[in-house]
């Protein structure tokens, strides 16, 4: 498909696809959870001027390669439409709510980033988050551009030039209120 899906077909399939991604998001991150960890005190301490301790206080990792996730319900919708969206095992790392999941020991960027989207599951609600994630996956057919991800890799630039004035929490909210997600 080279043609960008047009927004109300892009609402309709996120509307479509965010129920079952939802619940493969709770089902897997359920899974994941009895076999994770907290975060390292070395990492809460690194993240703390940055994420309120609750956030971090929640998080949970997982460290498997591969990832031991199948793919979610929305993949093969997309393979058919022509777009190429990776399979978990094949990503550096996944975030199911507030578990996150990586293939080798995450570094700090990678690890902020990871972070950031705990912030947004917070804030939106898993199913929000599905239904936004699919759909910005669709209208962009860029992982990269997709408004999560985006959100999630601005604010790691910052993370990673020491900005240290970033409240993630409150960046995430400023780009909700704007619609940016």
């Amino acid at each position: 498909m080279t043609a960008r899906l047009s927004n109300l077909s892009s609402n309709v399939l996120a509307g479509v696809l965010a129920w079952p991604v939802a619940r493969y998001i709770a089902r897997e991150g359920r899974r994941l959870h009895a076999v994770s960890t907290p975060l390292t005190e070395s990492d809460r301490r690194l993240f703390s001027p940055y994420f309120v301790a609750p956030y971090l206080d929640r998080v949970r990792t997982v460290t498997s390669d591969p990832l031991p996730l199948p793919n979610a319900p929305f993949h093969s919708q997309l393979v058919r439409l022509g777009l190429d969206f990776p399979s978990p095992r094949q990503t550096a790392a996944v975030t199911l709510d507030n578990v996150i999941a990586s293939r080798h020991v995450m570094g700090p960027s990678l690890l902020f980033h990871e972070l950031v989207h705990t912030v947004q599951f917070r804030l939106l609600g898993v199913h929000t988050f599905a239904r936004l994630y699919v759909r910005g996956f669709v209208r962009a057919q860029s992982y990269h551009r997709i408004p999560l991800e985006r959100c999630a890799f601005e604010l790691g630039r910052r993370f990673e030039r020491g900005d240290r004035s970033l409240n993630v929490e409150s960046e995430v909210k400023a780009w909700i209120d704007k619609g940016l997600l």
